[in-house]
């Protein structure tokens, strides 16, 4: 293997209007831990691996973008049981979208955090993902 390039994405970066509020919400939902906390962003992992860093943001920026007037994600988390965790997050009266069987291509749901971000999760057997 040649070395200088790409091995994947280290991690995404979310806007946020509460930095503690936010960071809370994440830790409670998806058991991510915090790490590298400053006075204006800290990083989130699942273990040991870095997933988002949260920066307060002063303006209404989100990680959401439309296409067509539709709401469109920039981030897509993975799991391996996507029903139990729909469940719980309904049950946790999080924003989330309906749950949807593509077949060969996985199963998703939409779902937001407390500041509007949107994120797709995914679940998918046939699709390697290093961890």
């Amino acid at each position: 293997m040649s070395k200088g390039r790409i091995l994947g994405i280290a991690y995404n970066i979310i806007p946020v209007s509460d930095l503690e509020k936010a960071s809370e919400w994440y830790v409670r939902h998806f058991g991510f831990n915090i790490r590298n906390k400053r006075t204006d962003n800290l990083g989130l992992f699942k273990d040991n691996r870095p997933i988002l860093v949260l920066v307060k943001s002063a303006s209404e920026s989100r990680a959401v973008f439309e296409v067509n007037g539709k709401k469109r994600w920039v981030t897509t988390f993975y799991t391996d049981d996507i029903i139990s965790l729909h469940t719980y997050l309904v049950q946790e009266d999080v924003r989330v979208g309906e749950l949807f069987d593509e077949g060969q291509y996985g199963k998703f749901f939409t779902l937001e955090d407390l500041d509007g971000n949107l994120f797709d999760v995914w679940e998918n057997h046939d699709c390697e993902l290093n961890f």
